[in-house]
């Protein structure tokens, strides 16, 4: 069986969980598919950035900022991208599975398996600009109905689905996302003038609903009040939110000097944060599935997260989730003890692979 993974909705650095679980997918992948001849479909650019160990590559004759407006052209005209459908059709795979929520080109060759990460445009349209208010409306639902299959990251985002954006039931499956193991004596190296214990830690892009202005009102509150000595650390990508509103709203509240945004930075940098940090700290207003509450966790940290359903069902714990309006809450929160266990076992991303591979096997086996 030829089976393909679409990368061509990758953009490095600015997906956050959702590049997490496309690049888990190429490393674990080949391990769940043994005698499956497997094919990473990618841009030009992409292709000199991902090695795709146990891949055969198929890489689309343009690179990423002319794939982008290939997808927009698809999006909002008539014009069908009749080159990558071409590329598409010489690969002859058996079924694809487009892991980030669009099938592009729409008219690709073969039964498709798209997963749903993310829903957010349904339940918090005014998060998001002109562009992503029009463009997800025309290419998701389209997606969803082209696709034989579409494999959500939870209950949460499935039940969405299925209630608010009419995909029929049967048609979807739940495969949540993974962590990797924890491994025990890893060399971990923290950014100068950290120290395990100093610090509070937030990994998350400043895209609106991250919640970062709650953070920083909370942040302040806690100072004042003596409750908190630490300093705030960030990382993620910064959004032009982050200069627009969230650096002088630090300004304002008289705590620019103790929040360190320490921008995109490395994965093993982002474990030994996790590992070292006196909380991990998620104010944010929605998730499809929560995976750096997930993260967090496996790697021993103290998590304190928003009251959301889907925070339930990874099981973090009830007294976890606070709201962070509450400077109260949060400071009796900051004192749980560590680590903070969750109620139900994560997934390994060999175990997403290995489930995922199911679902689309049995794609390409339907009739």
């Amino acid at each position: 069986m030829r089976i393909a993974l679409s990368l061509l909705s990758l953009r490095p650095g600015q997906v956050g969980g959702a590049e997490t679980y496309v690049r888990a997918l190429v490393r674990h992948l080949p391990a769940a598919a043994r005698g499956e001849e497997l094919l990473l479909l990618l841009d030009r650019d992409l292709d000199r950035e991902i090695t795709g160990e146990g891949w055969s590559k198929v890489v689309m004759p343009y690179g990423a900022r002319s794939l982008v407006a290939r997808r927009i052209a698809e999006a909002y005209t008539p014009w069908r991208d009749r080159l990558s459908e071409r590329v598409l059709a010489a690969a002859a795979p058996d079924v694809t599975l487009f892991p980030q929520q669009s099938i592009f080109p729409h008219r690709a060759p073969g039964p498709a398996v798209v997963t749903a990460v993310d829903v957010q445009h349904v339940h918090l349209p005014d998060h998001f600009g002109l562009f992503d208010r029009t463009f997800r409306p025309r290419v998701y639902p389209r997606s969803q109905e082209r696709a034989a299959a579409v494999i959500a990251i939870s209950r949460f985002t499935l039940d969405a689905l299925e209630e608010r954006c009419g995909l029929p039931r049967g048609k979807g499956v739940v495969v949540p996302l993974g962590v990797e193991p924890r491994r025990e004596g890893a060399p971990t190296t923290l950014p100068a003038g950290l120290a395990p214990g100093s610090f509070l830690y937030c990994p998350a892009a400043t895209w609106p609903h991250k919640g970062h202005d709650r953070l920083l009102r909370i942040f302040a509150s806690l100072r004042r009040s003596g409750e908190v000595g630490e300093r705030l650390v960030l990382t993620g990508q910064r959004t032009p939110l982050w200069d627009r509103e969230l650096l002088p709203l630090a300004r304002s509240l008289g705590v620019e000097r103790e929040v360190l945004h320490l921008g995109f930075v490395p994965r093993a940098q982002v474990d030994a944060l996790l590992a070292a940090a006196r909380a991990v700290l998620f104010p944010t207003r929605y998730e499809g599935f929560g995976l750096p509450v997930v993260e967090a966790a496996s790697a021993g940290a103290r998590v304190i997260a928003s009251r959301l359903p889907v925070f339930d069902e990874i099981g973090l714990p009830p007294e976890n989730q606070v709201n962070f309006d509450d400077p109260t809450a949060v400071a009796a929160a900051l004192r749980l003890p560590a680590p903070t266990r969750l109620d139900r076992e994560p997934l390994s991303w060999d175990e997403v692979a290995r489930r995922t591979l199911e679902v689309v096997r049995s794609t390409a086996r339907a009739p």
